[in-house]
């Protein structure tokens, strides 16, 4: 039998986790529902730490999407749609085209009914499972002040909320007048194109603005997913990154006996929700 060699690293934001290993990441991305259909596209740079302890040596940056519609808007890891597409082209994981760092998680927000719904993709092989929660849209309550500052040569101004146990400034502009931003963020007149907490543990800067002429389906990919709720998703990745060789066997994942136990001990914690 071929020997099989593990080089598994897990990258985390806000309970997902990424591996090079020999299973599959990717997801189907041919099947799908279509939500609305998005006339606005904003680009972000997402920066986060893994490990609170060591910010400078465990520092990953992902490329995100916030697409808008009429109803629903879709935040997503752009590289992580890219990865999945060329997956699919493949036919196999060719993991020269994943980038370090790719979240693969999706936050769809149905303003009409105040909800939204999240999605933890690319966990099949290693967790057994995707994942789906829902969640009112979160109110945040923003205390905004007159400072002010250019981003992308929009004329922003500052605000700052608590959310979930972290503390944040963000950059909002009036010039695009949505309540929307990255992430869960919203509530504030005029889009945010910069946040970051207080930490600079996870920093969201806006790289991009498009009015599209052609407008972007926002998808719901269709697959099994486990629907739970947020606070459940929160206790499986605090039991996967406390012990995960004793995860592993417990949820009858494929890593499971592929791996000598002592090379994955107890791994650095750093959500992006505290509470």
């Amino acid at each position: 039998m071929k020997k099989l060699i593990l080089n598994l690293t897990l990258f985390l934001f806000m309970g997902n986790v990424f591996a090079q290993y020999t299973g599959s990441l990717h997801i189907p991305v041919d099947k799908f529902q279509v939500l609305d259909s998005a006339t606005l596209k904003f680009t972000y740079r997402f920066t986060y730490v893994r490990d609170s302890l060591n910010p400078g040596t465990m520092k990953y940056v992902d490329l995100q999407t916030l697409l808008i519609a009429k109803n629903i808007s879709k935040y997503y890891s752009q590289n992580f749609e890219d990865y999945c597409l060329s997956a699919m082209k493949d036919g196999k994981d060719d993991f020269k085209h994943f980038v370090e760092g790719s979240c693969g998680f999706e936050i769809f927000k149905d303003f009409p009914v105040k909800e939204m719904t999240v999605t933890d993709l690319g966990h099949k092989f290693l967790m057994s499972a995707d994942f789906l929660y829902k969640e009112d849209i979160p109110m945040m309550n923003w205390v905004i002040n007159n400072d002010t500052s250019a981003v992308l040569s929009y004329s922003c101004q500052k605000a700052t909320t608590s959310f979930r146990g972290r503390n944040y400034e963000a950059w909002f502009t009036s010039e695009i007048p949505n309540n929307n931003g990255p992430w869960k963020f919203g509530g504030l007149p005029g889009l945010i194109l910069k946040i970051s907490d207080s930490k600079q543990n996870f920093v969201f800067e806006c790289i991009g603005v498009e009015q599209l002429k052609n407008p972007i389906p926002i998808k719901l990919y269709s697959l099994k997913y486990s629907t739970l709720t947020r606070k459940d998703l929160m206790k499986i990745y605090r039991r996967l990154f406390d012990d995960p060789d004793t995860f592993f066997k417990s949820v009858g994942s494929e890593m499971a006996g592929q791996h000598d136990p002592k090379d994955l001990p107890k791994l650095p914690y750093n959500p992006m929700e505290l509470e």
